[in-house]
């Protein structure tokens, strides 16, 4: 096959969309929509020799000047015999360097190492350069070499870092190039268009980008149709008109509209290739073979959501091969390779892989999976693309910033990676500050609640780290250690002056119960004093009852001995006597159960004189007239005499006053993490003061407001006898919570031989979160 027959040879790529990463020169076949583009860059290139085309970030000019400009230049001018030979370089870490390796490239010698010496030293040749790279690379008006810089605005960052020797001899070779226009030789610039003013940095260089910008304008619709659906049919396949209508209004106004259809279209079309392998660049002849419809689309989710996913995905492949549970090694890889700029708008920052070994902390092995998980063929959401090995000192770049704007955990407001980096890098350049503050006077230090929270915020940086944000690792670490000092004496201060307080709190208690028990024994005194009283009163009404008994009974008695004739109205009269008697028996019973509520013994004694009278009327009664009187009237004298004793010795002794226990109750100091826990907090401290353990009950100091949150909620012990009640204590602690379970932390061990901590001293400690009660409780 003939030059010219190559040069017109069409070979189909793997797939009909690329997905997120730009378009390469080979993919020039499926590269539709901005041919009208293209033909006014190759137009003015022709007649300037040197094409600066500039615009945001994501337009697609990477992929116009691949895929569209640099194949038409090799294409259509080999209908007139010339011939075009084209290269692509970035300026990255070496951006001469990485120049005459692209050159040489394009020679047909074997000499490939000294060819790019060659050319390397010619680009040290300044306003004389281009001649005599013409001269190296024998271009003319029939061999003619277009050279594509890629990213142009990474030269201005390497300025930034490494000088500005090599950025200034390529812009005076590019002014020159302008200037001079040797035959055969062309230029052609991509670069964002917020880097345009950085231009006038270097003499020269503004009024050629001037007069040599070309600023890429946005797709028609008719132009996005086309790049939607006629690469579909290359392939013997189908993009309904439905799906691209929707794909171009939901990606209308993004300045990724592009790159985000081709990588909703590049996934929509990987999940048909396993139903239909004419995607594996085969052709049907009749119809096509697989359409692309709506519903397929919908079913997902939505443009950036597509996106935002994939990424989601890959995040999990690579952390369930590389990395372990919980790592966060993925989120500190993207946080390096992006940033902010001055308008707050998240862009790409290039790092070399041996950089993001030791800003991530991981190892190589580990890193390097995961940057090939996310570079892989069908992803492609770092470059360099592909499976080749990646060198220490080689770049990684994010692909395209649509990745950036549209991954939800990069981009969200508040939470998203590239913020919280920014957060981040304003706490080091303000630790930097309050470090020279220290340095001029040692007790310019941080405060005990700053202290805590850098001390676990350093917990993952390094120097390596630091060094994106002003470096001086040495002398912040020697700030915090100094800091840390300080706020331990500090802490040891407060907890000495809390405990002298609780220690004066608790003697005023004691004093308090002290004379609250003596007032209680006072008062008992007096009550069983009344008691005593009442005991004698109530014999006293007793013995009066038995004596009015007794002379009824006595006259009752002598009647019928003198008057044995008339038994019949004896009997009738002894009736009535017996009946006077049962009702004085009654009252006499009835007062002395109302007596009996302040005295059970009495009362019993009560009730037994009531059974003995009983039965003394029965003897009375069935008591034979000729009997002796006497002796009966002695029985019953000693029956009374001996209730009487009875009755003395079952009144009341008062208990002795109860002695109270000198044990100091449990004294619980709740610790909350957040303001917001603070209403649930003083419930709950309602709810364990009425709690009692062995006895005593459970005093709650007070709440206080804490920094040091923990991850889960502790109630903490400090001696060994303390933690044996703990545990009965966090029990009931527990049961009055429906969230979170608070585990028992026994920290006897480290201050258990502390005089400073007092006994029944324990600390309820909450993690951040909602405190949740399980009885309720009104509002106030």
């Amino acid at each position: 096959m003939t030059e010219l027959e190559t040069s017109f040879a069409v070979t189909l790529p793997g797939k009909p969309y690329p997905g997120l990463r730009p378009f390469e020169k080979t993919e020039w076949p499926i590269f539709f929509g901005r041919e009208r583009m293209a033909d006014a860059i190759v137009s003015r290139l022709l007649k300037q020799q040197v094409l600066v085309i500039h615009g945001d970030s994501g337009c697609g000019k990477s992929s116009l000047i691949r895929a569209g400009v640099l194949p038409r230049l090799e294409h259509e001018s080999a209908f007139g015999g010339a011939r075009w030979r084209t290269c692509i370089a970035a300026p990255q870490e070496a951006p001469l360097w990485n120049l005459a390796e692209a050159l040489a490239e394009l020679s047909d010698d074997n000499q490939h190492q000294q060819d790019i010496i060659d050319i390397r030293r010619v680009l040290n040749y300044g306003r004389s350069g281009p001649a005599e790279l013409a001269r190296l690379l024998n271009t003319s008006e029939n061999n003619r070499v277009c050279i594509l810089i890629d990213q142009f605005e990474e030269l201005f960052e390497h300025a930034h870092r490494h000088g500005r020797e090599e950025a200034h001899l390529l812009t005076e070779f590019l002014v020159s190039m302008l200037e001079s226009q040797p035959e055969g030789l062309y230029a052609i610039l991509t670069m964002r268009s917020e880097f345009l003013g950085a231009c006038a940095r270097f003499e020269g260089f503004a009024e050629a980008v001037n007069a040599t910008q070309y600023l890429l304008p946005r797709m028609s619709h008719e132009d996005l149709m086309r790049a939607i659906c006629e690469p579909a049919q290359l392939f013997d396949g189908e993009i309904s008109p439905a799906l691209a209508d929707r794909l171009v209004a939901d990606s209308k106004g993004s300045q990724d509209q592009l790159p985000l259809i081709q990588h909703a279209l590049m996934l929509l079309c990987r999940e048909q290739s396993t139903t239909c392998p004419l995607l594996e660049n085969q052709q049907c002849s009749k119809g096509p073979a697989w359409t692309l419809e709506l519903e397929h689309y919908l079913e997902k989710g939505g443009i950036a959501h597509l996106l935002s996913s994939h990424a989601d995905s890959v995040q999990a492949q690579a952390e369930g091969e590389y990395l372990l549970p919980g790592s966060r090694v993925v989120e500190d890889l993207f946080r390096a390779l992006t940033g902010m700029n001055a308008d707050g708008q998240a862009i790409r920052r290039p790092c070399t892989l041996e950089t993001l070994i030791k800003v991530t902390g991981s190892d190589e092995r580990s890193i390097r999976g995961v940057i090939d998980h996310f570079r892989a063929e069908g992803t492609s959401f770092l470059r360099p693309y592909g499976n080749q090995l990646i060198e220490l000192n080689d770049l990684v770049d994010v692909s395209h910033e649509a990745l950036i704007r549209c991954w939800a955990k990069i981009s969200a407001p508040v939470e998203g990676w590239v913020n919280r980096e920014f957060r981040t890098g304003l706490v080091w350049r303000a630790l930097l500050v309050q470090a020279d503050s220290y340095e001029k006077n040692d007790r310019d230090v941080l405060s005990s609640i700053a202290t805590g929270e850098r001390e676990r915020w350093m917990l993952r940086r390094n120097a390596e780290w630091a060094r994106r944000y002003g470096g001086e690792w040495d002398r912040v670490q020697d700030l915090l250690k100094a800091s840390i000092v300080v706020r331990d004496r500090e802490v040891a201060l407060q907890v000495a002056a809390r405990d002298r307080e609780e220690a004066l709190r608790l003697a005023e208690r004691d004093r308090e119960e002290t004379e609250r028990t003596a007032q209680r024994d006072r008062q008992e005194e007096l009550q069983l004093r009344e008691v005593h009283e009442s005991a004698q009163r109530t014999k006293y009404r007793i013995l009066k009852i038995f004596s009015a008994v007794i002379f009824v009974l006595s006259v009752g008695a002598t009647y019928l001995w003198f008057d044995a004739k008339q038994e019949s109205l004896k009997f009738k009269r002894e009736r009535a006597e017996a009946d006077i008697q049962l009702s004085l028996a009654n009252a006499a019973r009835e007062r002395t159960e109302e007596l009996a509520q302040n005295n059970k013994q009495s009362a019993q004694s009560l009730q037994e004189v009531k059974k003995s009278l009983e039965k003394l009327q029965v003897e009375v009664e069935s008591t034979n007239p000729t009997s002796d009187f006497a002796q009966t009237l002695d029985k019953v004298n000693t029956q009374l005499s001996n209730e009487v004793g009875n009755l003395d010795r079952s009144r009341s002794i008062a208990a002795p006053p109860q002695i109270y226990s000198k044990i100091p109750n449990p004294r619980v100091y709740i610790q909350i993490s957040s303001e917001q826990q603070r209403s649930d907090a003083q419930e709950l401290r309602q709810d364990i003061s009425s709690l009692q353990i062995n006895n005593l009950e459970v005093m709650v100091p007070g709440i206080e407001l804490v920094t040091v949150a923990l991850r889960r909620n502790e109630l903490r012990c400090f001696k060994t006898a303390d933690c044996e009640a703990g545990e009965l204590l966090r029990k009931k602690i527990n049961d009055l919570l429906v969230e979170p379970s608070v585990q028992l932390v026994d920290l006897s061990e480290r201050y258990g031989g502390s005089e400073s901590i007092r006994d029944s001293h324990y600390e309820l400690w909450f993690a951040p979160g909602k405190i949740g009660l399980k009885r309720p409780h009104s509002l106030e």
